[in-house]
């Protein structure tokens, strides 16, 4: 899509951004056409400028599902923009990339797409930052996330860099087709090596009137390591429902140690776990982990630019290192009684 620079261009009269539509983009929506010129506004912001009045087609009010022609030109109101601006966040980083596809690493207590009444998308803004730096001045492409994190969850994401390995990348999560591998730090001493939790669970997005649908949920599990009180699990979650892994450990009698929504604590603290801890100064104690116990440890793909297999294995944070250290320490499993005679 072009001016007649062969660019979006700002108006210094109006304020307004104009462009005109070329040969090659002829059939795509307006909603669209703005998604990928502005690649740093959100999409529902672009839907409700065009929804207002903020866009005209040729001069005239359109709709975001409204078809575009070669030659047509839309105007956009620049003032009534609002941009996610660039920036770089601590504990970010990307490991791996190619033409189609970012794997990012996203750090805890950064939600993957802004939460409802919250204006800050810190973790768009490291991508858009990180797509910028390698541009050469042209416009980055769009990021897309693919799959979802919790807030508190660390670990690797994956973002589409076009329509279309989105569109490719999705199709695999349906036909589960990407591996993926969580570690997860629980309460209690598991027993078992290894199990599958196989239990449905509700329908996050249905009415909960009557009761909502329950889908079919599967996870399995092996042990990593144990303690005396904790044990370190890796997960595979067969399906992909929502909080699906924590929900499954808990259900197991097993929640993560970390997680007051499913009957872990609130944080993990040392006291809980060294005899005789005493504290260096007075005051409240500070955890060793504060925060979901969960991190995406690995995903496995197949990548959209060349159908080859991709493994894109995600470092442990730093505060779950400094966890699993002192458990080794301090909570160190007991060895097995002999029987008396």
């Amino acid at each position: 899509m072009h001016d007649d620079d062969d660019g979006m261009h700002d108006d210094d009269d109006d304020a307004r951004l104009s462009f005109v539509v070329g040969p090659g983009e002829a059939g795509q929506t307006v909603l669209a056409a703005l998604a990928e010129r502005l690649p740093d506004v959100p999409t529902a912001h672009l839907r409700h400028l065009v929804q207002d009045g903020g866009v005209v087609l040729n001069g005239q009010r359109c709709g975001p599902g409204q078809a575009l022609g070669e030659g047509d030109r839309l105007e956009v109101d620049a003032d009534d923009l609002e941009r996610i601006e660039p920036a770089p966040l601590p504990g970010f980083a990307v490991l791996h990339e190619d033409a189609q596809v970012l794997a990012c690493l996203k750090p805890a207590g950064v939600a993957v797409e802004a939460e409802r009444g919250d204006d800050e998308r810190p973790f768009k803004a490291a991508i858009l930052h990180h797509l910028l730096a390698g541009a050469d001045g042209r416009p980055p492409p769009r990021p897309r996330v693919v799959h979802r994190l919790d807030k508190d969850t660390t670990g690797v994401v994956l973002v589409a860099k076009t329509k279309e390995a989105l569109a490719d990348l999705t199709r695999q999560l349906e036909e589960r087709r990407v591996h993926k591998d969580y570690l997860a730090l629980v309460l209690g001493a598991v027993k078992q090596d290894q199990g599958e939790v196989d239990l449905p669970l509700p329908d996050p997005t249905a009415p909960r009137r009557g009761g909502a649908p329950r889908l079919e949920a599967r996870t399995r599990w092996e042990v990593v390591e144990r303690f005396h009180t904790h044990t370190l699990l890796r997960c595979h979650p067969v399906t992909g429902r929502q909080h699906q892994i924590r929900q499954h450990l808990a259900a197991a009698g097993h929640p993560l140690a970390v997680d007051p929504l499913y009957g872990g604590g609130a944080a993990l603290l040392l006291s809980k776990v060294k005899r005789g801890y005493r504290p260096k100064a007075q005051g409240e104690e500070r955890p060793l982990l504060g925060r979901l116990s969960l991190h995406a440890e690995r995903i496995v793909f197949r990548s959209p630019a060349t159908g080859e297999a991709v493994e894109v294995v995600a470092p442990l944070p730093e505060d779950l290192e400094v966890t699993l250290r002192q458990l080794r320490k301090w909570d160190v499993p007991q060895p097995p009684r002999r029987p008396r005679r």
